[in-house]
């Protein structure tokens, strides 16, 4: 059976191996592999696609995360093994295999997805053990070096594996019964400045392995995020709300029937989900980052606890007769809800889509995209919505087979949408056509590309000349850009940009010389001018 789910978990991530790298993903290969620039964090992350990156070369870096998937497949089934048994050790990594954000963070070119993940589990396995044995810490002890090196390794890599120590401590403390003792808070608080300390000497001696290890630059590259005022919180609410929709209800709604063992063994993992919630949604201001690419930290805990769930505690409800009939046909129902007539909203102003949702018009086409992919895929609302209400009405059931088949049912739509398309239109095959029409134009010379799709290759050409997003706090710099601009604009409309604006007003004015469709996704190719007239700005909100 492991076999038989690890070519599960490999089938289908396959396909997605030659995808289009998308906006930030690209920045990986340009700038691990040459001398100009670094990544902005600690160097672990950077020095394993360096030198992965010389082996699968610069057009192939989403081998190395899928690579670490598959070593995560391994650490996660010996995991759940160890804090339950075999059976919750297949759920785990079936659960794993068949997620569409697990699939989504083994194919994505960074760090949050795959790399961490790793460091993250290392020092998991290593912490159930010490626990086991009452934490009896000692240089002699092998499982205390190998949770030493998860979380060294894993905030090497990013200084948000931060989470991940903070739950583990916290877990020890309730553990120990620390609150409950002033004299032993205040010991093992010492302990923990001297851990932290311990961290911060390590990251400024990394230097003497890593020398191109710039930490004044990564401290100013978190200055970015440290706004305590005026922040996003439209996006961030928008980017936290589709991070939930990535991971689905198949790993979260199982979670809401735990037990108490269940939550005794796997509270550090509970603990590790509340800290990074509160992390990214409060701490800082990450509403101009790539915020559900970090929710990725959800995916490893959740597989665990929900695997607890359906091993059989409670135990999974098994419906015979009639009652699977029904379940079938309303599965059927529900995955044909999709082929009704669907409206396109515009990305801009996003307040529209909350609109639909409240006043239940969710015949609507929900675009997922991000700075660090996918590159942009659209799923029916009104799938995604009666999904969760059935699983949500099957929770207060506890009828964990219904929530299990539509779970399925929710992922397999979202990995095939994003990897093909077929339901509601791909940009890959249009980007590839629209590729070759650039290539053999002689005339097309300087391209902006709209929401960076197909950059990339489209700067392996020679004929990139910048990026465009349509967001309304970039209109003025787009203004003074385009009133002097002569070239192409390709227009890959995942997501749209809409109408009567400052973008869609400006596209309108120059001339089309190519336009492929497919389904609800169209690619165009614009030849602009300068434009004789200051163009006015819109007006309005996000």
């Amino acid at each position: 059976m492991f076999f038989a789910i690890l070519a599960v978990f490999v089938f289908l991530r396959i396909p997605g191996l030659d995808n289009l790298y998308h906006q930030d993903e690209y920045k990986w290969p340009s700038i691990v592999l040459s001398d100009n620039s670094y990544i902005p964090h600690p160097p672990v992350g950077e020095a394993i696609y360096q030198n992965l990156g010389m082996v699968v070369r610069a057009d192939n870096f989403r081998y190395i995360p899928f690579i670490f998937s598959i070593l995560n497949f391994f650490l996660l089934f010996y995991l759940a093994k160890i804090v339950f048994n075999t059976r919750a050790a297949f759920w785990s990594i079936f659960l794993f295999s068949v997620s569409f954000y697990s699939l989504l963070a083994s194919l994505m070119v960074d760090t949050d997805g795959a790399v961490m993940p790793t460091f993250f589990l290392i020092a998991s396995i290593a912490y159930v053990k010490l626990k086991r044995m009452n934490f009896q810490f000692s240089i002699f002890n092998f499982q205390f070096w190998l949770f030493a090196v998860g979380i060294i390794g894993g905030f090497l890599v990013k200084t948000s594996f931060i989470i991940a120590i903070g739950a583990f401590a916290l877990d020890f403390a309730i553990e120990k019964g620390i609150f409950s003792n002033r004299r032993r808070f205040f010991k093992y608080l010492l302990y923990c400045i001297g851990l932290f300390v311990l961290l911060v000497l390590t990251l400024l001696a990394s230097k003497l392995i890593f020398p191109s290890f710039n930490l004044q630059s990564s401290i100013s590259y978190w200055e970015h995020f440290a706004k305590f005022s005026d922040r996003g919180w439209l996006q961030t609410f928008i980017q936290f709300a589709k991070s939930i929709l990535y991971t689905s209800p198949l790993l979260i709604v199982p979670a809401f029937l735990i037990n108490k063992e269940i939550w005794q063994k796997t509270r550090p993992f509970f603990l590790f989900i509340i800290l990074g919630l509160l992390f990214y949604l409060f701490t800082f201001d990450f509403s101009t980052g790539a915020l559900d690419r970090y929710f990725q930290f959800l995916i490893i805990p959740l597989c665990i606890i929900s695997a607890a769930v359906f091993a059989g505690t409670p135990p999974l409800r098994k419906e015979r007769g009639w009652g699977e009939v029904v379940l079938v046909l309303i599965s059927l129902a529900i995955f044909s809800l999709q082929f009704i007539n669907h409206f396109v909203p515009p990305l801009y102003p996003k307040t529209e889509w909350i609109t639909r949702i409240i006043q239940l018009k969710w015949n609507f086409l929900f675009p997922f995209t991000g700075g660090s992919g996918p590159t942009g895929f659209y799923v029916s609302f009104l799938f995604i919505a009666i999904i969760w209400l059935c699983c949500l009405v099957f929770l207060k059931k506890r009828a964990l087979l219904p929530i299990l088949i539509l779970g399925i049912l929710y992922n397999g739509v979202f990995i095939e949408e994003h990897l093909f398309g077929k339901i509601n239109g791909s940009p890959y095959p249009l980007f590839t056509e629209v590729k070759e029409f650039i290539a053999s134009d002689k005339n097309i010379k300087k391209v902006v590309v709209y929401n960076d799709i197909g950059g990339y290759e489209i700067q392996k050409l020679g004929k990139y000349e910048r990026r465009l997003y349509a967001a309304p706090q970039f209109q003025k710099t787009y203004q003074d850009f385009f009133v002097n601009f002569s070239g192409h604009v390709l227009y890959i409309d995942i997501p749209r940009i809409g109408e009567n604006n400052f973008y869609s007003n400006y596209l309108s004015a120059c001339k089309s010389i190519y336009e492929k469709k497919d389904r609800y996704i169209s690619a165009k190719i614009l030849e602009c001018l300068p434009h004789p007239l200051p163009l006015p700005l819109q007006r309005g909100g996000k």
